[in-house]
């Protein structure tokens, strides 16, 4: 009886690296797909803002841990139409189903203002010529 449990445990031992480098390959198969699905989204709610008002905001979409979705996206909050027709934009890329979950959400940030830019100048070249050599 002794040798038999000896040789069920010496055989377990012995597969358990390959155990777990099974379940470590399907681990990262798995979050491949998720994350491709994320992307696929993205682009999808990208393309859904961008065909109705043109490049005005980026939005980022993430899978939850329980299998919702996260949209979060900054826009201008002080112009309410425009962050109303963002939305209305944006919801168009997930299916009712998805939008009536509790586990869909939607994070509006404020879309930060872009930074001023000074005209480059133009300095006039002293001298008749310029010349490298």
């Amino acid at each position: 009886m002794q040798s038999v449990v000896l040789g069920s445990l010496s055989l377990l031992v012995a597969l358990s690296p390959i155990a777990l480098l099974v379940a470590a390959l399907q681990l990262a198969s798995w979050r491949q797909r998720v994350r491709l699905a994320e992307i696929a989204r993205q682009i999808a709610v990208t393309d859904a803002i961008h065909a109705v008002l043109g490049a005005v905001v980026s939005p980022v979409v993430r899978r939850t841990l329980w299998g919702g979705w996260r949209l979060a996206i900054p826009v201008p909050l002080d112009r309410p139409d425009v962050v109303v027709q963002v939305l209305d934009a944006a919801t168009v890329a997930f299916s009712a189903a998805e939008r009536t979950s509790p586990r869909f959400e939607i994070v509006l940030t404020p879309q930060e203002k872009p930074v001023p830019r000074r005209a480059p100048v133009l300095v006039p070249a002293r001298g008749g010529s310029v010349s490298w050599t």
